[in-house]
């Protein structure tokens, strides 16, 4: 595989945010850190012609229509004009990436983080995941209500569809829970990005199988919704990379804190 093809491969695995300034940084950090990786020129990136913009080399544009593919390349880079992350050259034709560009490499993503779970099973790891994420200027939330309001449904669903990472903590009995399996169904259909975490002993054993774990708890699922996604649960799982915690101790919770960490991109 090509430097670009794994570059772009890496960058897949991160969400583009849904907020108006956020993907714009986005784009801006991975034009730069392209820079950094020698994929493309820091003075070949884009060039004024006749009002419009348009890239200056294959690798560049390349980058444009694969990662961006929905978006017109010339508004993307007006986008970054406007926000001066991107700046004239002597010709005034030739654009470039701006110092306030480079200096975003230093950032990290401010994600949008749902974390979902079962309150009488996680309620203190689903607290220091929330801590930790918000050291490292993440935004997650951890609904704590003990109470559902009128639109408390309405709220969470919102919530999800609007995050950019979904964060699902699992222990032995979360899965009997309607409401946690209904926010993983919600994030899945949403196209969110889910990472599950496992701990208190779930999935740690030699014969554990998480099918037969889904059809365990499948039966006593009540709500309507619930019930007509059995399948769709078991495919969520089986596709997604999940974190164990292999070590109920203060240590076995860092490690998979650490690795949770990583796939924001973050080396605490």
């Amino acid at each position: 595989m090509s430097e670009l093809g794994k570059f772009l491969e890496e960058r897949s695995k991160i969400p583009i945010p849904n907020g108006d300034t956020a993907w714009i940084k986005l784009l801006a950090k991975e034009l730069a850190l392209g820079v950094h990786r020698n994929l493309w020129e820091p003075w070949r990136i884009a060039r004024l012609n006749m009002g419009r913009a348009r890239t200056m080399s294959n690798d560049s544009e390349d980058y444009f229509t694969t990662r961006w593919k929905d978006r017109d390349v010339s508004h993307l880079v007006g986008v970054l004009v406007g926000h001066e992350y991107m700046i004239r050259g002597e010709d005034q034709r030739a654009l470039h990436l701006s110092t306030k560009a480079y200096d975003l490499l230093e950032d990290v993503e401010p994600y949008d983080v749902f974390i979902s779970y079962k309150r009488s099973e996680s309620s203190a790891l689903a607290l220091l995941v929330l801590a930790r994420l918000k050291e490292h200027s993440l935004v997650p939330f951890v609904d704590m209500a003990l109470e559902a309001g009128g639109n408390w449904h309405a709220d969470l669903e919102k919530r999800i569809k609007d995050c950019d990472y979904f964060i699902v903590l699992l222990g032995e009995k979360t899965l009997s829970s309607d409401m946690t399996v209904k926010e993983i169904c919600w994030a899945s259909e949403s196209n969110r990005t889910i990472i599950p975490v496992w701990h208190n002993k779930f999935g740690r054993s030699e014969d554990f199988d998480l099918k037969a774990k889904i059809y365990e708890y499948a039966p006593k699922w009540e709500d309507k919704f619930v019930v007509e996604k059995e399948d769709l649960v078991i495919e969520i799982f089986q596709q997604t990379n999940a974190i164990i915690v292999h070590d109920e101790s203060a240590s076995g919770y860092n490690t998979a804190i650490v690795e949770l960490l990583n796939r924001f991109g973050i080396t605490p």
